[in-house]
């Protein structure tokens, strides 16, 4: 059993890259939809235009999403905070602040969502987090500014493989 997080800010592939490995046999949970099916929040910032996480009763239920299947791929912002006795492998994307900028314009992003995404990657946030979760070790940072979503599945997996992690 293989239960892998991938994280970073809106913008970097995390969707994508989380869709590649359910293809291929992974069972994926977005997070941004398990919060909202599920109410796993305890209300809603109007301001930011998110949801106020209940981290208790997301992890609950990460964990027995984890339980009931054999390999877990796990995205989306928070998926850096999850206990790191229930993942393998964090794989944090990265971005150059250029591109992120015009892939949230594409996306409709409004400009305050916009400059506090790239003030999150330019300064490390999500990393320093996930570093401080789940240590070096368990850590993959990979820049998703020229590489495929594919790519990007190929280098994970040929990693995964060298750790020693079946897949």
């Amino acid at each position: 059993m293989v239960v892998i997080a991938i994280c970073g800010v809106p913008g970097t592939g995390k969707s994508r890259l989380a869709e590649l490995f359910s293809k291929n046999g992974f069972y994926a949970v977005h997070l941004s939809q398990l919060v909202v099916e599920n109410k796993l929040y305890d209300g809603y910032d109007k301001k930011r235009d998110a949801y106020i996480i209940n981290e208790h009763k997301l992890v609950r239920k990460v964990k027995e999403i984890v339980a009931k299947h054999s390999n877990v791929v796990v995205e989306g912002i928070g998926a850096e905070a999850l206990p790191s006795d229930i993942v393998d492998v964090c794989i944090v994307l990265t971005c150059e602040p250029f591109e992120l900028e015009r892939r949230l314009l594409e996306r409709g992003f409004p400009h305050e969502k916009i400059e506090e995404n790239l003030e999150a990657e330019r300064f490390g946030i999500i990393l320093g987090e996930a570093l401080s979760n789940y240590g070096e070790s368990k850590i993959m940072v990979l820049d998703t500014t020229y590489t495929s979503t594919e790519e990007l599945y190929r280098v994970i997996v040929n990693e995964l493989r060298k750790r020693g992690l079946q897949l």
